[in-house]
């Protein structure tokens, strides 16, 4: 199983950016037929990361009719949401569950069957309880169960044994700065912090700018010509390289315009990504749009939402400045808007093959602090919406808010884990059973009935993955 792949190529020119294409899953066509995994779906996976611990008891607490509402009152003054009067939560249809006032968008999706919730979910891990944002983050992404794994992330083992066809154009993306930890390893995620400033500049000469007139050659133009041989696995890993990065190049990710960017994005339905306290979390989701549309074979897609991190002046819907609220509405909105431009496209409904799932790394103390805040807890809501979602429900099952009925006294106990729901979407949507591979260390899968599809028995992939040298 010695073979190039794009990784490898990349690697040999220097350049920092991962691109798109085979990559690991090249390793597998040297696998018998029996061990190939089995045929992927055409839907697109889409993880929102919100770190920094988001409150869930704020996102979603207790309604008014709710038996958990007078102990989340009697724990909280300073960031309590009420149910009545100014800054009245949201009540939420089949359930005695509230929605912060501020997820409007987050709010009629539920209502309309297209997005859910699950309680007390989260990492399941031994004690201790990990409180670090840094460690539980990594321990999230790797989806080991508790360490920091080889390095290899679950969306990448999820790629790896997906089943996806040998040439995706663009199998992964990693919205911002850096590669989420969930996808390091993989050879075939491109990250970038935005469509619009996606270039790779990391030659001496620019990377695309040809001047004919001057004679000048932009790096890529001499890269096509390195590289335009077709004998070797090198020479046509390159060249697969240069074309997937070719796709992107040409795209106007800017917002129309019909004088700066007339072949600039413009979303469908109405959808507004223009987001008051957040843009570049607008922009990020609308960029995932355009590169949906375009039919780039987007398999998974991760994007962060950071500053959860409560510990003082968390804020309440009846206050001037709600800061929470604030992030609630960055969140609530670019949803909205991102589930209403795919759901409209000309194409179709484009939501039915798209599914997105909001985690965080762990919830909030149920006892608010001294200083307006809430501290670090453990379970947590994850947020889930989608056209093939069975909405309009609030899963998992709730151990209550009562001292005895917290976890070591403080905060709500996990009885969901986050990697259950994951496994879900993978098996019913993705078409991936393989999530023991994805989670090592997970076992016991059951459904919870979130997403719609078709079951398959879950099982490993270790026979070809298990010594981790996908990683090199």
């Amino acid at each position: 199983m010695n073979a190039f792949n794009r990784r490898d190529f990349l690697k040999g020119c220097c350049v920092t950016a991962l691109a798109a294409g085979p990559g690991s899953r090249a390793r597998a066509w040297f696998a018998p037929p029996d061990l190939l995994p089995a045929a992927a779906t055409e839907d697109t996976l889409v993880v929102v990361f919100l770190r920094g611990a988001m409150d869930g008891l704020s996102l979603l607490p207790p309604g008014a009719s709710s038996p958990y509402r007078a102990d989340y009152e009697a724990a909280r003054t300073n960031t309590r949401v009420p149910v009545s009067g100014a800054g009245a939560a949201l009540a939420l249809a089949n359930t005695t569950w509230a929605l912060h006032p501020r997820a409007t968008g987050l709010h009629a999706l539920y209502q309309a069957g297209h997005a859910a919730f699950v309680v007390a979910a989260g990492q399941m891990q031994p004690n201790p309880v990990v409180r670090s944002h840094f460690e539980a983050q990594s321990n999230l992404e790797f989806g080991v169960g508790g360490g920091s794994g080889n390095g290899i992330g679950w969306l990448t083992r999820h790629l790896v044994s997906g089943g996806l066809p040998a040439n995706v154009p663009l199998p992964a993306v990693s919205m911002g700065s850096i590669t989420a930890s969930s996808l390091l390893g993989s050879s075939d995620a491109i990250t970038m912090n935005s469509g619009s400033d996606f270039r790779l500049d990391t030659f001496h000469w620019s990377w695309q700018d040809d001047d004919a007139a001057h004679g000048i050659v932009g790096a890529v133009g001499r890269m096509n010509a390195l590289w335009s041989g077709s004998t070797t696995q090198l020479e046509r890993a390159g060249r697969e390289t240069l074309d997937s990065l070719a796709l992107l190049r040409p795209i106007d990710f800017n917002p129309w315009d019909a004088t700066n960017h007339p072949n600039g994005y413009q979303p469908t339905g109405g959808a507004n990504y223009t987001l008051a306290y957040n843009s570049g979390f607008g922009a990020q989701l609308r960029n995932v749009a355009q590169m949906i549309k375009l039919n780039l074979g987007l398999r998974a897609v991760t994007i962060d939402l950071g500053n959860w991190d409560t510990h003082v002046g968390q804020g309440n819907p009846t206050q001037s400045y709600d800061w929470f609220g604030n992030q609630v509405e960055s969140l609530s909105q670019g949803l909205s808007a991102f589930y209403t431009d795919l759901s409209t496209a000309a194409q179709g409904n484009l939501m039915q093959r798209v599914s997105v799932i909001v985690v965080s790394e762990f919830g909030r103390r149920v006892l608010e602090n001294a200083d307006g805040g809430t501290d670090h807890g453990y379970g947590n809501v994850i947020t889930v919406l989608g056209g093939t979602v069975n909405g309009a429900h609030v899963y998992g099952t709730f151990p209550g808010l009562a001292t005895a009925q917290l976890y070591e006294g403080t905060d709500v106990a996990v009885t969901t884990d986050y990697r259950r729901v994951i496994s879900e979407a993978l098996i019913r949507r993705m078409g991936n059973p393989n999530i023991y591979y994805a989670f090592p260390g997970y076992s016991g899968y059951a459904p919870l009935g979130i997403f719609q599809g078709s079951d398959l028995p879950p099982t490993g992939y270790d026979q070809i993955f298990g010594n981790g040298f996908d990683a090199a």
